[in-house]
């Protein structure tokens, strides 16, 4: 006998597609919003069995990274969360501690113990694919599109699944649950695009399939770079949250206004810049790692930081001989290295000797003058690692001989450029171990003298 209380009525819009195929055009479609810790309930069998079933969880669904899932709770809640762990055994254990015997699986879930989250104004995401048999779609004369969705809770004939969002509907479970511990009324509605019947019940789910390998596979992800001009936009008037958000403002400044690489930087799948050069994703990586040195050398502003980046760079680029290559092409030459992004952003790990290469002789930083110390000094540093040939930084051919190219070649040139950072000693031909841990003694020197400005 039905009851009337675990009847569901929820309010959707349903949309026409002329794409469909044929076969699939009766297929019940619509547009909705659901209460997340609802459909945690209606999704794995809740209350129409006497316990959560473990196997209605399963569908088409891949393994649960529960460590994204903790990160999407903590990016709603804009929170860290502490002893994740125990907090996914509590709300969790119940749906999928009885599938821990199987191949690959454990339960509690291995997370770290603090979970970070990544800032935001207005934390949300969008909607999730869901599949439903058991239930009906009834329109509204009234309302061109709209109607009621409407099953009921306790049916055995009814079964969620989902096709794509499983991360987001445990997260967003998740969030919901911590948030309760304080606010046990709150409630959030997750948006969702709800397909029924597009596979039989109990039928091999073939349609959902294929709609998760469409979403999952075949759409590429944007390159990071792509995005990474977007978000001083998206913050409106508010300052940076933090030296990520910060860094994304110098990045653009770089990109667009400031100095040297203006134009150059790349943003790949739009064609902005020139081939070889750094990407903005890639310089601004770099830039966040060296902003706390420039804050303890009193470079405070954006327009500071900008400049003397700019500045360094400028520094490096002259010394190197190999400006000229780009000054009247649009096209950067096959052999000078000197422009690539493992370069320049190996380079940039040397900003604290450039600091305290300025500070030991009082210059200050942002002047005519500093900007001829450090190409002066950066000369030097270079002819002492070997990086110069006939007064220009040596071609990729070179680059490549010396082991600066494929697996390690990063972290040998990074240890070659601090192993010349200080002295007079030329360490070009030194064995890499040597470099390493010479490297490894300037790296120290210079950071403790910087923790004293």
């Amino acid at each position: 006998m039905t009851n009337k209380k675990s009847i569901q009525e929820i309010s959707v819009l349903v949309p026409q597609s002329p794409f469909v195929q044929s076969d699939l055009k009766k297929v019940g479609h619509c547009l909705a919003a659901l209460d997340v810790v609802k459909l945690m309930e209606w999704w794995p069998g809740q209350p129409h069995t006497p316990h959560r079933d473990a196997v209605k969880v399963k569908d088409i669904q891949r393994s649960l990274d529960w460590k994204r899932v903790v990160q999407i709770a903590a990016y709603l809640l804009q929170t860290e969360i502490v002893d994740a762990p125990t907090k996914l055994d509590k709300y969790f254990k119940k749906i999928y501690e009885p599938k821990k015997l199987e191949p690959g699986r454990e339960w509690p879930p291995k997370v770290p113990t603090v979970v970070g989250f990544e800032r935001s104004e207005y934390p949300t995401f969008s909607n999730v694919l869901l599949h439903v048999n058991g239930a009906k779609i009834i329109p509204i004369k009234k309302g061109k599109g709209a109607a009621n969705l409407i099953f009921d809770e306790s049916s055995k004939d009814l079964h969620f699944s989902v096709i794509d969002g499983q991360h987001r509907i445990n997260g967003a479970y998740l969030a919901m649950q911590i948030l309760r511990e304080e606010k046990p009324n709150e409630k959030w509605e997750i948006p969702a695009e709800i397909f029924l019947d597009l596979d039989e019940a109990n039928k091999p789910p073939r349609h959902q399939a294929q709609i998760f390998i469409d979403v999952n596979f075949y759409q590429k992800k944007v390159d990071r770079s792509l995005v990474a001009d977007l978000f001083p936009t998206a913050r409106g008037k508010r300052g940076p949250l933090d030296d990520k958000e910060r860094a994304q403002d110098v990045g653009r400044k770089l990109m667009l206004e400031v100095g040297p690489l203006v134009g150059m930087i790349q943003i790949p799948g739009i064609r902005f810049g020139v081939k070889d050069v750094v990407t903005l994703a890639t310089l601004n990586s770099a830039i966040e790692d060296v902003l706390p040195f420039m804050l303890k050398a009193k470079i405070t502003s954006l327009e500071e930081q900008t400049a003397f980046l700019a500045q360094c760079l400028e520094a490096w680029l002259d010394a190197t001989g190999r400006k000229h290559d780009v000054i009247s092409s649009e096209k950067l030459d096959a052999t000078n290295v000197a422009y690539q992004g493992r370069v320049l952003v190996s380079f940039l790990t040397l900003l604290p000797a450039c600091i305290w290469t300025l500070n030991k002789t009082s210059t200050v930083f942002i002047s005519a003058d500093a900007k001829t110390k450090l190409t002066k000094w950066l000369g030097g540093l270079m002819a002492r690692a070997g990086l110069m040939k006939d007064g220009i930084f040596i071609a990729k051919e070179d680059f490549k001989k010396k082991g600066y190219l494929g697996s390690g070649g990063i972290g040998r040139f990074r240890d070659t450029l601090w192993a010349a950072a200080l002295g007079t000693k030329k360490v070009g031909k030194m064995s890499p171990e040597r470099s390493s841990k010479i490297a490894e003694g300037n790296r120290a020197k210079i950071s403790s003298k910087l923790g004293s400005l």
